[in-house]
């Protein structure tokens, strides 16, 4: 049987791209291929797995069961593509949606159940430039924009928005708190550039998880 090394489940609302607003069921799983020597701004605990907080070695039966009527469920980490998702998908509703935030350093294209989920992709140093074109969304942190390294530039934010994918500019926030220097930088470019739009992290606006 399948089962998942998980960080913590809870149920929020989703803060970020164009479900914000929108009730959700979160499972972070443990672990990330990109790593916050990378993210050294990283903003979540995805090392370890807190019992407490509902993490831990999980079934997808055991999710399921957390995640109950929710209608939303968030895969996130870390980088839940590290780990195959088939088996929790197979055990959602046909009523529930999978979303699935990933850093784009894994190729999402070949999955069996793409066309029935939702993807956020939010490029990391190592992400597939090819696979932009296919996300749902993609979310491209400030800074971190055009700051060399592998960070994705506002050049790739405009192509990928130019081939019809919604394209979010965030600012880079403390762990519970907003940065109101990032925000108004990020305000200045989709002022500038008004076809990219501005994700703030509502939850941390609202000071919920």
């Amino acid at each position: 049987m399948s089962r998942y090394e998980v960080s913590e489940m809870f149920h929020s609302i989703q803060g970020e791209g164009l479900y914000s607003g929108t009730a959700m069921t979160f499972v972070r799983f443990a672990g990330c291929s990109v790593g916050k020597k990378i993210c050294h701004a990283c903003d979540t605990d995805f090392e370890l797995k807190y019992p407490w907080r509902g993490g831990g070695d999980l079934s997808p039966a055991d999710i399921a069961a957390f995640i109950g009527n929710d209608l939303h469920v968030c895969a996130t980490g870390g980088e839940p593509l590290d780990q195959d998702l088939q088996p929790l998908f197979d055990a959602l509703t046909s009523q529930q949606l999978l979303h699935i935030e990933t850093s784009g350093t894994r190729d999402f294209r070949a999955l069996p159940f793409r066309d029935k989920v939702w993807i956020t992709v939010s490029p990391k140093p190592g992400y597939i430039h090819d696979i932009l074109a296919q996300a749902n969304e993609v979310k491209i942190i400030v800074p971190g924009l055009g700051a060399g390294g592998g960070w994705p530039s506002l050049e790739v934010a405009l192509a990928v928005r130019a081939l019809g994918v919604i394209t979010y500019i965030q600012p880079r926030n403390e762990r519970n708190t907003i940065n109101q220097e990032n925000l108004a930088y990020c305000q200045d470019i989709v002022r500038q550039h008004p076809q990219l739009r501005l994700s703030v992290q509502l939850h941390k606006l609202l000071r919920v998880r």
